[in-house]
């Protein structure tokens, strides 16, 4: 009976485990105005089609333009992963403030 209860705690912690949040970059936000979100994710099928790098970008591009190009400020890129059997769930979602 011990055997199958320590099977399904290391099951909990490696399902806990599985998914985390790491934000990768920030800046100070001065004169924060609205704020706007961007985000792109998908399914990386046995890990051999992540997100492409120009993904970071882009996003950016897409505060740029919700700004109405007067400029951004406020920006923090982060990145979420979940694991799963077949492959992983890859997020990445950018926000800031639009400068006033």
């Amino acid at each position: 009976m011990g055997r199958p209860l320590r099977a399904a705690a290391l099951i909990a912690v490696a399902a806990a485990a599985a998914c985390y949040t790491v934000p990768i970059s920030t800046n100070v936000a001065t004169n924060p105005g609205m704020r706007v979100t961007s985000e792109a994710s998908k399914l990386n099928v046995l890990w051999v089609t992540p997100l492409p790098p120009e993904t970071s970008a882009d996003l950016m591009a897409d505060l740029m333009e919700q700004c109405g190009n007067r400029g951004v400020t406020g920006v923090t890129i982060g990145t979420q992963v979940g694991f799963a059997v077949i492959g992983q769930q890859e997020k990445i979602v950018a926000t800031g403030y639009c400068v006033e």
